[in-house]
């Protein structure tokens, strides 16, 4: 079976005052990548991996997001929120080519936390099981983007 080697290269960058968020980064099945964000969006943490891929199928590139607590989010009694904790993704390149607008088709499941997940179902607010559009991620969740092999064959399909 035919295979590619890509590059990867995923700036993410965290926005907190306590505690920084925790990111694994993953293709397919393949940790590349596990530590604490603590980057900020002048000087973001780049990652930088190759990873090989069977050609003809699907792969995923992951985004795991853990390390909050209910008690990073501060919110004063109008409910505004006053302090948090946000994993953002700020660039995505495979094979030196910037992904762009693309970023936007990955989906991002959060895990939405108890017990402010009952306190919103019960007020009436339907919390979504995934959203698209997302690079700032302030649950904990997956965020997860799905590609074909071979890459160039497939980007030049999902450009336009």
């Amino acid at each position: 079976m035919a295979t590619e080697k890509l590059k990867f290269k995923i700036e993410l960058y965290a926005t907190m005052w306590d505690t920084p968020p925790h990111a694994e980064i993953l293709i397919d099945d393949k940790v590349h990548f596990k530590g604490d964000i603590t980057g900020t969006q002048e000087n973001p943490i780049l990652i930088e991996c190759e990873h090989e891929l069977a050609e003809g199928s699907e792969h995923f590139l992951t985004i795991k997001r853990s390390n909050k607590t209910t008690k990073q989010t501060i919110v004063n009694e109008k409910g505004d929120i006053l302090k948090d904790q946000m994993l953002h993704i700020k660039h995505i390149e495979i094979d030196e080519i910037d992904i762009g607008a693309l970023v936007y088709e990955g989906v991002y499941t959060p895990e939405y936390p108890e017990p402010w997940a009952s306190q919103q179902k019960s007020a009436g607010t339907e919390l979504p099981e995934t959203l698209k559009n997302v690079t700032q991620m302030g649950h904990n969740g997956e965020w997860r983007f799905l590609f074909k092999s071979p890459f160039y064959m497939w980007l030049l399909e999902n450009l336009y």
